[in-house]
């Protein structure tokens, strides 16, 4: 059952995560402390490991599913994370590619770059917190 908490908490924060895995990071906070897999200290523990370590910033995901439900979990949480993303991406860049220069696209462009450096300021404020 931890599992499949996993892979829809995951898959949920996959489709949120707009500009990259630290923007998610309020979201995962909230996550993993109310379901009471670990503090919120442990978090940013985890979250500077990911950061040590060589590779993507959404390595963090893989450790927070390992802490809670060992390799298992470390898998389930990094297909959450990523498959919903990966297919979002391929239909909207096959949708963009059509409809470029269109007045929509260049609104969205315009509306997402806020909204991804608000996200990763509030990751920023959330990991000093902790920290």
């Amino acid at each position: 059952m931890i599992l499949l908490t996993l892979l829809w908490e995951f898959g949920l924060l996959s489709l949120m995560a707009v500009g990259g895995a630290n923007v998610v990071l309020p979201e995962l906070q909230r996550i993993v402390v109310a379901h009471g897999w670990m503090s919120a200290a442990q978090l940013a523990e985890l979250f500077a490991l990911a950061q040590a370590a060589p590779g993507p910033n959404v390595l963090v995901v893989s450790l927070v599913g390992w802490h809670v439900a060992g390799v298992g979990g470390a898998l389930v949480s990094m297909l959450g994370i990523c498959l919903p993303s990966s297919l979002l991406s391929f239909y909207v860049s096959r949708w963009w590619a059509r409809h470029r220069g269109g007045e929509l696209t260049g609104l969205l462009s315009r509306a997402l770059l806020p909204l991804t450096v608000g996200l990763i300021g509030a990751s920023a404020c959330l990991l000093l917190q902790a920290a």
